[in-house]
């Protein structure tokens, strides 16, 4: 025998959920609310990270400004933060790329200080980014006793002449003729730039520095980026 009470039960129930669910709210309801919590939830966070972007400003650290704005920009778009610091992003950017690149050049040389000779020595030194072989360092010495010097040196004995001439460049200016002399010593062969104090102003307000030097067979051209100088660094010890 058929429990048909059973059955008008379970059909009852199926009727009761049908008309539950009829009565709950639409799919599209239902993305459009996901989509209002998670965008609220997008400003909130935006806004966090707004705050430490201004905090990063007014405290001087320009480059971690520039580290919350581009997570703001790339993570949260069209938020009110988004907006609010979009204008002002680019500068700041600018202004971080610009401290990156400066601190890359300072690390580019070396000081360094020590008693040589019978007095005290500093000196600061960069290699040239030519390529070329071997080595070439541009020194800049400062020694109690024998005054300032300013030369070439390399790794090995590479430059072909006693007194002569070499072409000094500063960043895309003219191209000048400087004055050159080669140390006589074989364990330093070393080519002085005449004029120090002449490399020093130029040194002073160029980004790179060119020489076109006499070497074995012609001239090889040294470039030095040199924007990265600290003079304070360099003093008279």
């Amino acid at each position: 025998m058929i429990a048909y009470p059973f059955f008008r039960r379970i059909a009852l129930a199926l009727l009761v959920i049908l008309s539950l669910a009829a009565c709950g709210p639409s799919e599209a309801e239902r993305q459009a609310a996901a989509q209002a919590a998670a965008a609220a939830v997008a400003e909130r966070e935006a806004a966090q990270q707004q705050a430490l972007f201004q905090q990063s400003i007014d405290g001087g650290n320009i480059e971690m400004a520039a580290a919350y704005g581009e997570l703001i920009l790339t993570r949260y778009p069209g938020t009110q933060a988004a907006a609010a610091i979009e204008p002002a992003y680019a500068k700041i950017k600018a202004q971080s790329d610009a401290a990156k690149q400066q601190r890359r050049m300072q690390a580019l040389w070396t000081y360094q200080t020590s008693e040589v000779g019978g007095g005290t020595q500093r000196t600061a030194t960069i290699d040239s980014d030519d390529g070329g072989t071997p080595r070439v360092q541009l020194v800049l010495r400062q020694h109690t006793e024998w005054g300032l010097s300013v030369f070439l040196l390399p790794a090995a004995d590479t430059f072909r002449c006693t007194q002569c001439t070499a072409q000094l460049r500063a960043d895309d200016g003219l191209t000048r003729t400087i004055s050159v002399t080669k140390s006589t010593s074989k364990e330093n062969p070393a080519l002085f730039i005449d004029s120090e104090k002449g490399l020093l102003a130029a040194l002073a307000k160029a980004q790179v520095l060119t020489l076109h030097v006499p070497v074995e067979g012609g001239t090889r051209t040294l470039r030095f980026e040199v924007g990265g100088y600290q003079p304070e660094r360099f003093a008279s010890p």
